[in-house]
């Protein structure tokens, strides 16, 4: 038709798009859940009523990525083949590590939510990697020794990158593509970090219960 002729497209599997939205809404469900229950233990931290309505929020987010675990577990190929595996481990490290660097930006929201930064991205994904048990054949292993150091590597790598852009001229060029070398070098290793196995469960319907 003319929008195809007009405009170009691009083309997503549709796997892909089932792997991040499943993540997007089940880290969104682990990541309210997690600051709800820590201001539900510590009030003071409070900044805002909104904070109040965040268990309703995740709830929201858990029941949509519901919806993608079914669809998931109707074709079992997405998730069991040799290929589709590594693209699950790659999702998953993406997410993970984006959340990090993400995370550790903004240093003033999470401290006056008495909220450690470290601890909250641990707990968080401690939650996403159970959760995600209902249709992925594996899990990252988050203690692993490597993994901390790897996602402290990635973050510092792209502050370089950040303020490298900002001072410009050939300096600033060459320095923005050595951390970006830096960056990709500490995702191979966060991405070779050997897996655990998982089972999915025969009964893909969960419920939220953090």
């Amino acid at each position: 038709g003319f929008l195809t002729k007009a405009k170009k497209y691009t083309y997503f599997r549709p796997k892909f798009i089932y792997y991040a939205t499943y993540l997007s809404e089940k880290i969104g469900y682990a990541r309210y859940i997690t600051i709800y229950r820590h201001l539900e233990a510590h009030p003071e931290h409070r900044i805002h009523p909104i904070f109040k309505w965040f268990r309703e929020w995740c709830n929201d987010e858990f029941s949509h990525g519901e919806a993608f675990a079914l669809l998931m577990r109707t074709d079992p190929k997405l998730t069991t083949s040799f290929v589709n595996k590594l693209w699950i481990r790659f999702f998953l490290t993406a997410v993970y590590s984006t959340m990090w660097v993400r995370d550790h930006a903004r240093v003033e929201f999470h401290n006056a939510l008495g909220i450690d930064i470290d601890w909250y991205d641990q707990e968080v994904y401690r939650k996403t990697s159970a959760i995600a048990r209902q249709v992925f054949p594996v899990e990252l292993d988050i203690d692993h020794p490597r993994w901390i150091p790897l996602l402290r590597k990635m973050n510092a790598a792209m502050l370089d990158m950040e303020h490298a852009k900002k001072s410009g001229g050939a300096g600033g060029w060459l320095r923005h593509k050595a951390a970006s070398a830096r960056a990709m070098l500490a995702f191979a290793g966060l991405y070779l970090i050997p897996v655990k196995k998982t089972v999915p469960p025969a009964n893909v319907r969960m419920e939220p219960s953090y």
